[in-house]
């Protein structure tokens, strides 16, 4: 109950485009997300292809267009490695195009990565889990999130959302941001 209004107890739903289910979100999600923004890369393949536009340029533009359509809605995923995997392989991907560099040349997914200054996808997703919930702990107790957290709908399982928090930590970290 929230607010006095029952809520309805239901596997899966939809909120702005992103699958949220009783698991945390995960790999369904991404799987979903990778497919768009492997869509958007694909539709800016002209601008890759062009020497005329440098690659700091094609990297900001990467970073602008392409991995916020990946990373929409990270903060819901429940990610297991394998996922990390998939998602830090499709940056490769794009980024190896990007700078045009060839299978053969055999350098690694980090030497790349390096190679274009920027991070791992999953240190992203984490970064804005974190960043998320931080956000959720600083509002007020009376609101959805913040009762939701408290309640343990997001918590309830350690392997969700909060694996690096027992739940008895997070109620104190609560209880101290509200007092």
């Amino acid at each position: 109950m929230v607010n006095g209004e029952e809520v309805e107890d239901v596997e899966e739903f939809v909120y702005l485009g992103a699958t949220v289910d009783k698991e945390g979100g995960g790999s369904r999600d991404i799987t979903n997300q990778l497919q768009k923004a492997r869509g958007a890369f694909q539709r800016l393949g002209k601008v890759w292809a062009t020497r005329g536009i440098g690659r700091r340029t094609k990297i900001r533009l990467f970073k602008t267009l392409v991995r916020p359509v990946l990373l929409y809605g990270c903060e819901t995923w429940k990610i297991i490695k394998a996922d990390e995997r998939k998602l830090n392989s499709f940056q490769c991907q794009c980024l190896r195009r990007i700078l045009r560099i060839r299978r053969q040349q055999r350098n690694t997914n980090k030497r790349v990565v390096e190679m274009a200054e920027v991070n791992d996808i999953s240190c992203e997703v984490r970064r804005r889990r974190w960043n998320w919930l931080g956000h959720i702990l600083r509002r007020e107790g009376s609101n959805d999130c913040f009762t939701a957290l408290e309640q343990g709908v997001l918590v309830g399982k350690r392997d969700g959302l909060m694996r690096l928090l027992a739940r008895q930590e997070l109620m104190m970290m609560m209880s101290v941001q509200h007092n």
